[in-house]
């Protein structure tokens, strides 16, 4: 899990733009949001920051929404 990927996206933009790029990337086997040279790698940033991203618009601070996601991802592999 790339964090500081994960903070800028989920920063920057929205759901509706994340999906965007979710479905380019599909498309398209690139995306103009990362420069990451895999595209599963990218695949994984996004759909994380989507997770990130709708914690934060229903009123989760951004830090917290990361810690969360993160505390279920480890809880997961563990």
């Amino acid at each position: 899990m790339d964090i500081r990927a994960l903070r800028e996206l989920a920063q920057t933009y929205t759901v509706e733009e994340l999906n965007a790029f979710v479905i380019e990337l599909e498309n398209t086997g690139s995306c103009q949001c990362s420069q990451k040279p895999d595209p599963g790698d990218i695949m994984s940033d996004l759909l994380q920051a989507i997770e990130v991203r709708q914690a934060v618009d229903s009123g989760q601070p951004l830090q917290e929404a990361i810690r969360d996601f993160s505390k279920r991802v480890r809880s997961v592999l563990s």
